[in-house]
């Protein structure tokens, strides 16, 4: 992916001297994202170890909005500590403040790209509104080139065993019609088990119910 970097920082050049970060992940917590970015390595191997992605304010805002934002809004949805440590962390490397773009796709994916000042200039905010259609694009682009690479599950491979043997075995039989009673006289459990299953199914799936977990589990050919 790094390879590709210079054609997004080519892209982004009218903001003068910045740092970015394009980050994108399936919409599940499933997977970790794939973050390109030129922000330090110390910062991005902490934000990593510390599994940051899953707490980070400014995703968790971005992921629930369509019009590009600015950190201090995300900061202020997210009363968390977590949070706040995050950005106590981050300042240290300084980053403190920015802006985020986001992009929901047609495959399921949130991808976003946060731009913040590297430089001493007090106009980033204002360069950022003037060239706000440019970054928006750069985001499209630069998102469609990654997505013309590789197909999305060999950027997000399904990690290995995702469903236990009891959980497809359940999964099949609900695909084959089988109603829950049924489903636990064939495996000789209770039905309240059974219903149980199908929600860790469904959440380890990120499907909301028993007939998406099927069309999701033979999506992926896991049945």
């Amino acid at each position: 992916m790094l390879e590709l970097a210079p054609s997004l920082e080519n892209a982004l050049s009218c903001l003068g001297e910045f740092n970015y970060s394009y980050y994108v992940v399936r919409k599940s917590k499933n997977t970790k994202p794939i973050i390109v970015s030129n922000y330090p390595d110390d910062w991005l191997m902490l934000y990593e170890a510390r599994s940051y992605h899953l707490y980070d304010p400014v995703i968790n805002y971005g992921m629930r909005r369509f019009a590009p934002f600015s950190w201090c809004d995300a900061q202020a949805s997210d009363t968390a500590d977590i949070g706040k440590e995050l950005f106590q962390s981050a300042e240290k490397y300084q980053i403190s403040s920015g802006f985020t773009f986001v992009l929901h796709d047609a495959a399921e994916l949130f991808a976003s790209l946060s731009v913040c000042r590297s430089g001493r200039g007090s106009d980033f905010g204002q360069r950022v509104a003037d060239h706000s259609a440019e970054i928006q694009m750069a985001l499209i682009n630069f998102h469609d080139h990654i997505l013309s690479t590789q197909t999305v599950d060999e950027l997000f491979p399904l990690p290995a065993n995702l469903l236990s043997a009891r959980e497809i075995e359940i999964l099949q039989w609900v695909g084959k019609g089988k109603a829950y009673f049924e489903v636990a006289i064939i495996c000789a459990i209770s039905e309240h088990t059974v219903k149980f299953h199908i929600s860790k199914i469904s959440t380890k799936l990120n499907v909301l119910n028993a007939k998406q977990a099927v069309y999701e589990a033979i999506r992926r050919g896991i049945i």
